[in-house]
């Protein structure tokens, strides 16, 4: 059964694979979208099965018939979502690396780390989105870019950078704890 994803408490070490795969889609929907949205989206899409695994549903579904499923949940990114989701299907989502997840069409660091970061305990990812960004500027750190970096060595200055600063600001922290409370903070969650 998938339980409804809760974007400000996303992280679950426990998931079974439906709920892990729901999360991915979901990751990938959340990408240039507000997540409560996001999260929506994934429930009008996935909610016309119970009987398979949401990539089960996906290949079933082929490449046109999913197109129009996300026409009518009406997620936006047509071509984008629906490419993403098939090259999904192949994915072992408990051991893909973030390279493998970022080979994925459309998606990016930022995306593959999210997924990773808060679907397996231990991990040190950074989850560089907008508002951990706008964070790090606002403690100090120079030139930090606007938006999510898509070139990798940019991407992985900035994740180094992070993840050596956030201890000091948030001690006891897991990045994935570290990660939620900025948002909140930054989103105005809090």
């Amino acid at each position: 059964m998938i339980q409804p994803i809760n974007p400000v408490n996303v992280t679950d070490y426990q998931r079974d694979d439906v709920n892990l795969q729901a999360f991915w889609i979901f990751c990938i929907l959340t990408a240039g979208k507000n997540a409560d949205t996001a999260a929506k989206k994934v429930s009008e899409l996935l909610n016309r099965f119970t009987t398979q695994k949401p990539f089960e549903y996906i290949r079933q579904l082929g490449p046109i018939a999913l197109r129009n499923a996300l026409l009518s949940a009406k997620s936006g990114q047509y071509e984008r979502i629906s490419q993403a989701l098939m090259e999904s299907c192949n994915l072992n989502l408990r051991y893909a690396t973030t390279d493998e997840l970022d080979d994925v069409y459309g998606v990016g660091p930022k995306t593959a780390r999210f997924f990773i970061l808060h679907t397996r305990p231990l991990v040190r990812v950074a989850v560089l989105d907008t508002h951990i960004l706008k964070w790090m500027k606002s403690v100090g750190v120079e030139d930090v870019p606007e938006a999510s970096p898509t070139d990798k060595e940019v991407y992985e200055k900035y994740e180094r950078i992070w993840l050596t600063l956030y201890p000091s600001h948030f001690p006891n922290c897991t990045p994935a704890q570290a990660d939620l409370l900025i948002w909140r903070l930054m989103s105005g969650r809090e």
